[in-house]
């Protein structure tokens, strides 16, 4: 069944589903580099302010983790930047998330953890899912669509070594760090481009407060405290949830319509879910039935 920790990890996908038409309209008017450079200023200014005796005195261990963490989180966020400049958001959304299918690949070769057969089915129907919600993304191997590529490697990275490093550290610092180093990273990205170019007046503040404290400090927090307690396949999957919880949103707030194909996707998403949660459950039953083995 699922624990606190998934069902955090499912508030995690539901807030950044929020994001989607926000940060649709918000680059309009902003650079990418330029928006990350902010959100990742104003989440590690909010945390910094609220958990600093957390924080403070830095401890050596979670330094260097939270620096380790950070450098794949800046990584991820940046080649995706980088990738939007010539793709459309909606095939950069659906190249990043083919990190579920990195994921359970990278947690074996890091050792953390070997998937079993109920993780790799709910992996391969949530894929399934992914692709028909973005079935009219189109796909070609150019410059863009591989630095996105690159972007979802480093997304499946930080999902398994933060469910590592996350059991010997205090989520907040550790949550601060890596919040600290891409904001740091998105500066310097800005510096490179000539410096901040987005007139101030032209800025949407409101949303660029929520995506900084919402969709970024509480969720990492929340999530690098879950991850800890849970596996990074599962969690991947419960990631995979995330367009479903956008189309809900644009639909809601949006007057959006949800096609065919994203029903069916979204509906295969959460079969993915149910199923890994189910494969042990049901395999043991059958395997009580037959009395003999079953696949695990």
């Amino acid at each position: 069944m699922l624990t606190r920790a998934d069902l955090l990890l499912l508030l995690v996908s539901a807030v950044w589903g929020t994001t989607f038409a926000l940060l649709r309209e918000s680059l309009e008017v902003i650079h990418p580099g330029e928006l990350m450079a902010i959100r990742f200023s104003i989440a590690a200014v909010v945390l910094g302010a609220i958990f600093w005796r957390r924080i403070w005195p830095v401890r050596r261990r979670w330094l260097i983790d939270g620096l380790w963490l950070g450098v794949w989180v800046a990584i991820a966020y940046l080649t995706q930047v980088l990738g939007l400049a010539t793709i459309s958001s909606s095939r950069s959304a659906f190249i990043t998330s083919t990190y579920i299918f990195f994921t359970p690949f990278l947690a074996m070769a890091i050792g953390a953890g070997k998937p079993g057969l109920g993780d790799l089915v709910g992996v391969a129907l949530a894929f399934g899912g992914i692709s028909l919600f973005n079935a009219d993304a189109g796909f070609a191997l150019g410059p863009g669509e591989l630095w996105t590529l690159g972007c979802a490697l480093s997304f499946g990275v930080q999902i398994v070594i933060t469910n590592v490093l996350a059991k010997r550290n205090d989520a907040v610092a550790l949550s601060w760090m890596q919040i600290a180093v891409c904001a740091a990273s998105a500066w310097v990205f800005v510096g490179g481009r000539g410096g901040f170019h987005a007139p101030l007046r032209h800025i949407p503040w409101g949303v660029l407060i929520y995506l900084g404290v919402m969709a970024t400090a509480l969720v990492i927090v929340i999530q690098t405290w879950a991850l800890a307690r849970t596996t990074p396949v599962k969690a991947a999957l419960l990631f995979a949830t995330e367009p479903i919880f956008a189309s809900i949103f644009a639909v809601s707030f949006y007057g959006e319509k949800m096609s065919t194909k994203e029903v069916w996707g979204g509906a295969l998403i959460i079969l993915g879910v149910v199923m890994t949660e189910l494969w042990k459950p049901l395999t043991a039953r059958f395997r009580a039935r037959s009395g003999g083995a079953a696949p695990g």
